[in-house]
């Protein structure tokens, strides 16, 4: 019975689609905070405002119809944070959710086409079994333990993937 061994781990992640997969999630989680961040000055110059009219109610010059104006449009301004605010974390969260969605999507993808050239290479050199040796069980315990003659082809895998 022939064996075979693939640190599936190494293989994922030397992998070239992963490593360009990986810096174009971070490309669009960086284009994610920024907007956040424009969304969050945005917000902010609206708390500076706020702020403003609060003074000029508290300011005891101003007359009577100057601080019961401003008290109406603070109360505006205060709505219109607050529905700033919650803008701004639902965008963050959703954009978040949406990343993470297209990871673990892209990521799948190119599980299949590891496994598929596992398979392949598997089939054409006669292995009967092949173990991935950086499985572990619920416990955080390997699978393989021990293997005596088994041949380990990650490095052929990760050559054969990379086109090399």
């Amino acid at each position: 019975m022939k064996v075979g061994i693939v640190d599936m781990n190494r293989v994922f992640g030397e992998y070239h689609k992963t490593k360009e997969t990986e810096k174009e999630i971070e490309k669009k989680r960086g284009a994610a905070r920024k907007e956040v961040s424009e969304r969050d000055n945005e917000l902010k110059e609206k708390i500076k405002e706020l702020k403003d009219l609060e003074r000029e109610i508290a300011d005891p010059v101003s007359s009577r119809e100057v601080r019961a104006a401003s008290q109406k449009l603070a109360q505006k301004v205060a709505n219109e944070a607050r529905i700033m605010r919650d803008g701004v974390l639902d965008f963050a969260r959703k954009r978040e959710m949406q990343l993470m969605e297209m990871s673990k999507r892209k990521r799948g993808v190119i599980l299949e086409e590891i496994q598929l050239a596992v398979s392949k290479h598997s089939s054409k050199e006669g292995y009967d079994l092949v173990f991935d040796k950086s499985a572990r069980g619920t416990k955080g315990i390997s699978f393989l333990l021990y293997s005596k003659d088994a041949r380990d082809f990650s490095s052929k895998m990760i050559l054969e993937l990379n086109g090399e």
